[in-house]
């Protein structure tokens, strides 16, 4: 490690316990959400995204 190698994930976190090497934190948001509840998520942003938004026309006024 001297040369520049740096040690695996799971290598590190021993490190980290032994305080030897500090460990960035992890942050993973997705993986606290069931995978139905992402796979619905997912599929909402593609329909949105694939759902061309119509530009809204001025109100004409009203003709006396």
């Amino acid at each position: 490690m001297a040369k520049g190698a740096l040690p695996s994930d799971r290598i590190m976190r021993f490190l980290d316990e032994a305080g030897i090497m500090k460990r960035p934190k992890r942050n993973n948001p997705e993986k606290a959400v069931p995978r139905k509840e992402r796979k619905a998520k997912a599929e909402e942003a593609a329909k949105a995204a694939a759902a061309p938004k119509a530009p809204k026309a001025p109100a004409a006024p009203a003709a006396s």
